[in-house]
């Protein structure tokens, strides 16, 4: 688990690496990198609203996101479609810390729809009416990155303009997402070059 330490905080985000075994999946899958936004709630607090834009994080980022091509969508698949369609388990989606559908309210950046990994890109604001609570970290995003390669120790920063999560005992208090834990083909060349890119472009808009 790649987390973020906020100690004054009363929502925690963490990464978790999902591992995508043999079952009888899209075969589409082969090679694909799974991992989902999860949340920590501390105090009594509960989850707000979310945002995550990753173009805006990383420019040079150059995979494609998986959307199970007959029962996907933007929120969470229901385990009884799961459990007969294995591939829905992988599907790019955002959800709240419950069953509870998420209330999607457009792009975080930028005005328009929200892209949940669709067109290419990953630019979404969500949250949960009402607030949902739980213990222990609960997912509230799942992406999938098509042609990835494998995990790798390498992580990217994501600027708070490109992704937080708040919560309701700070309601006004958006805090930042710990870095993403990047797939193994962007280690590789010609992803080097972009990689080394990305402390100057981050430290640019962050002024």
């Amino acid at each position: 688990m790649f987390s973020g330490a906020i100690a004054s905080g009363s929502i925690i985000p963490s990464w978790r690496i999902n591992p995508i075994v043999s079952l009888p999946l899209d075969p589409t899958l082969e090679g694909a990198y799974s991992v989902s936004l999860m949340v920590e709630l501390t105090g009594g607090s509960e989850f707000g609203a979310a945002g995550l834009d990753l173009e805006a994080a990383f420019p040079f980022f150059p995979f494609q996101f998986f959307n199970e091509p007959s029962f996907g969508s933007d929120t969470k698949p229901s385990s009884t479609l799961v459990a007969i369609f294995p591939a829905l388990a992988f599907d790019t989606y955002v959800g709240t810390t419950t069953s509870q559908t998420p209330v999607i309210s457009g792009s975080l950046n930028g005005v328009g729809a929200a892209q949940v990994g669709t067109a290419g890109q990953f630019n979404v604001s969500w949250g949960a009416l009402p607030n949902t609570g739980g213990t222990g970290p609960q997912e509230i995003a799942r992406i999938t990155l098509l042609n990835a390669g494998g995990p790798t120790n390498v992580v990217l920063s994501i600027p708070l303009e490109a992704g937080l999560v708040r919560d309701t005992l700070n309601p006004g208090t958006s805090v930042p997402l710990p870095p993403f834990p990047a797939p193994g083909a962007m280690v590789p060349e010609p992803m080097a070059a972009a990689l080394m890119a990305l402390p100057l472009w981050l430290t640019r808009r962050l002024r």
